[in-house]
């Protein structure tokens, strides 16, 4: 950890955020660059801004009026039809300097960008005054790749198969994977190992008032893929916002460990079956330490990533992990995989094996049996 910020002014800290408004602004003014912006329905003085100042078309989705409740939790961006971003950064300058962000971008790419764009344009018309969900997308706006047919694509000069996916369902297009299947294939498909890294981890619809229910698509996945000798590991957010409803189903999914199932050999030198493969589920709490004055910056110093990876896929996404996500909530995910079934990914080999094991084995993971039921530490560290 870089501890050279922690005396920094909270004005040297958002100058980055600030850098990147005030490119945008240059951008429209100086190269006349074309700026279009969907948002949640929400005060936001620099979008309105950059509309009342003639540098951008603003659009903003209000969900309660579309679905009974949700909101456009989307970050993703596409640049001149070639390029794009799509992650769990918001655009605020805390998730520059604050905030634990994971995203991937693409450049060059005109074959995935405009696909993207069909997403976006979604956004674009569901912003419109008095804009009502059609029964049916243009088609236009539909796409051919899914996780049944992915775009083979070179990244990173490696083949890759490639798809996007969106939430909620009614804001996808013909052909256009959900982000819950997209998941649960993921899941169902996993092999050897399941790493996920989110935020949030609840199995429950919390947001939908007198609608509030379960929701264990998700978990149920997860416990019959470590039944079928899948190795699980959760890596979930603990910062100062954390729910206490998250903490008792991390529990309930990780002291299913002990009770999973064996495949068994018999060994004649001790005459006794002996367990030669087993599935396992281990869920870690993850905390960015904050250092001087950072404590005082609101909605900071948290690991806000949204992303799975397995022994054969990744998924990098830009929604929590709970029911509204999926139902109600706009989001978007992208699945990358080696394009041969033979070989594995370079790019999912790396965000394993330099992004989600470095971060769980730092120190800033630990057990969730070193808190208790309502998130407070023990005194026992467990490993």
């Amino acid at each position: 950890m870089n501890t050279k910020l922690c005396n920094c002014s909270k004005k040297q800290q958002f100058l980055k955020g600030l850098s990147v408004y005030q490119s945008l602004i240059d951008a429209a003014t100086k190269r006349g660059i074309k700026l279009r912006i969907t948002q949640n329905a929400q005060s936001n003085p620099e979008t309105a801004y950059l509309s009342e100042a003639g540098l951008a078309d603003v659009r903003s989705l209000n969900f309660t009026d579309f679905l009974g409740s949700g909101i456009l939790h989307t970050k993703a961006w596409t640049v001149d039809g070639k390029h794009l971003y799509v992650g769990s950064a918001n655009f605020d300058w805390r998730s520059l300097t604050q905030v634990k962000e994971l995203g991937v971008a693409i450049f060059n790419c005109p074959c995935l960008a405009s696909d993207m764009n069909k997403m976006m344009e979604i956004y674009w018309l569901m912003g419109a005054p008095k804009a009502k969900l059609p029964s049916r997308w243009p088609i236009s706006l539909s796409t051919a790749y899914n996780k049944n047919s992915p775009l083979s694509v070179r990244l990173n000069n490696h083949q890759s198969a490639v798809y996007f996916s969106s939430a909620p369902p009614q804001f996808c297009a013909d052909g256009r994977e959900g982000d819950i299947n997209a998941i649960l294939h993921i899941i169902n498909t996993a092999q050897q190992f399941i790493h996920i890294s989110v935020m949030d981890y609840i199995p429950a619809i919390l947001y939908a008032k007198q609608a509030n229910r379960f929701w264990p698509i998700i978990d149920d996945a997860l416990r019959t893929a470590a039944y079928k000798y899948v190795n699980v590991k959760l890596l979930i957010s603990r910062w100062a916002h954390t729910k206490t409803v998250l903490y008792p189903f991390l529990f309930s999914i990780a002291d299913i460990n002990k009770g999973l199932q064996c495949i068994t050999k018999y060994n004649s030198t001790t005459n006794q079956y002996d367990c030669i493969q087993k599935g396992s589920i281990e869920v870690r709490l993850f905390e960015v330490p904050a250092f001087g004055n950072q404590s005082q910056i609101p909605f900071a110093r948290v690991n806000h990533n949204k992303y799975m990876v397995t022994d054969n896929a990744v998924f990098i996404g830009t929604s929590n992990w709970s029911g509204d996500y999926f139902e109600s909530t706009a989001g978007f995910g992208i699945t990358i995989k080696s394009d041969n079934i033979m070989q594995q990914s370079q790019i999912v080999k790396d965000v394993n094996e330099k992004i989600f094991m470095r971060d769980w084995n730092s120190p800033y993971a630990q057990s969730i049996y070193s808190y208790d039921i309502n998130g407070k530490p023990v005194n026992t560290k467990v490993a």
